[in-house]
């Protein structure tokens, strides 16, 4: 599970670090037209678009980094088992956000799929609106996967305490 999640997590982070250059470079067009009294439409859209794809990805990635959904007042107090049992808490009512986000994301997807960009009718917003059960779908598959490491650090300190105690 280990190699498929960090598979995804760096597609995710260059597909993020891409769409924000993209971003970056549409605004620039877009100013730069401006100043060269060229009407360029399309660089809004694609500026809002590419924003929206690279901040949800971002958010993704951080939830695997264990930053993105956290009380780092809560955080910094706990250490060991009850650290782990903090994170597990915090995973579960994540899950609660992540799978359903995932879950609407699909007919969102599906629903909108047929409608076009306003200034790139050739463009389908499904590709707009397939963000959505893309981040809920790896934002759950980064949330069990802590779980999963919480839960190992917990048998391990059980483990220790209960070889240090024999």
């Amino acid at each position: 599970m280990k190699k498929f999640v960090g598979v995804i997590l760096r597609v995710q982070e260059a597909l993020g670090t891409f769409l924000l250059a993209v971003f970056f470079v549409a605004i620039v067009m877009q100013i730069s037209a401006r100043y060269l009294k060229i009407s360029l439409l399309w660089t809004e859209e694609l500026a809002n678009y590419s924003f929206i794809w690279a901040v949800f990805m971002g958010a993704s990635t951080m939830v695997h980094e264990g930053a993105h959904f956290s009380f780092t007042f809560f955080r910094d107090r706990f250490r060991g088992a009850s650290g782990a049992a903090y994170d597990i808490g915090v995973s579960a009512v994540l899950l609660c956000f992540t799978v359903p986000m995932f879950c609407y994301g699909v007919i969102v997807a599906r629903t909108f799929w047929n409608y076009n960009w306003i200034s790139l009718p050739w463009v389908k917003m499904g590709y707009t609106w397939l963000c959505l059960p893309i981040m809920g779908f790896t934002m759950s598959l980064y949330t069990i996967d802590r779980m999963i490491v919480s839960l190992r650090t917990i048998r391990d300190s059980r483990k220790t305490r209960e070889g240090s105690a024999a």
